[in-house]
């Protein structure tokens, strides 16, 4: 059935070009095909993940993960967040407009203080990238 309906979806789109994405509400398929079209969205991408690189560099972090607020998906409605055990500090808050960030730091030795003040700080210069036309 997918197959058929991609073929019709694509015939009927043209000249435009068309995604389909095969996706279920139990598995991970449906967070990714939505994370494929929000990338694609982006106008400035590479410049945003270049920047991500740079910051989780800067602040000695392992991961920084950049996601899409408004569909977020929550469980309940909250600001921020942190996990922390003897291997790894994470944190979730709010970063843009339109975005949440992680960071996870796998020295749990670096106080929590210093990584939301990181975090807090870039927010201006990530604010900026969002903007189309990138930073001024």
């Amino acid at each position: 059935i997918f197959k058929e309906r991609e073929e019709d979806l694509r015939r009927l789109s043209r000249p435009l070009e068309c995604s389909c994405f095969r996706t279920s509400i139990w598995d991970e398929t449906l967070y990714k095909a939505w994370s494929s079209i929000v990338y694609q969205l982006i106008p400035n991408v590479q410049q945003l993940e270049m920047n991500l690189r740079n910051f989780a560099e800067i602040i000695e972090a392992d991961e920084v993960l950049l996601f899409e607020r408004a569909t977020f998906l929550l469980a309940a409605s909250f600001q921020s967040m942190e996990v922390r055990n003897s291997n790894f500090a994470a944190f979730i808050d709010i970063f843009t407009s339109n975005t949440y960030v992680m960071v996870v730091m796998s020295d749990p030795s670096i106080p929590s203080a210093a990584t939301l003040i990181n975090i807090r700080n870039a927010r201006k210069h990530f604010e900026k990238l969002e903007r189309v036309d990138g930073p001024k």
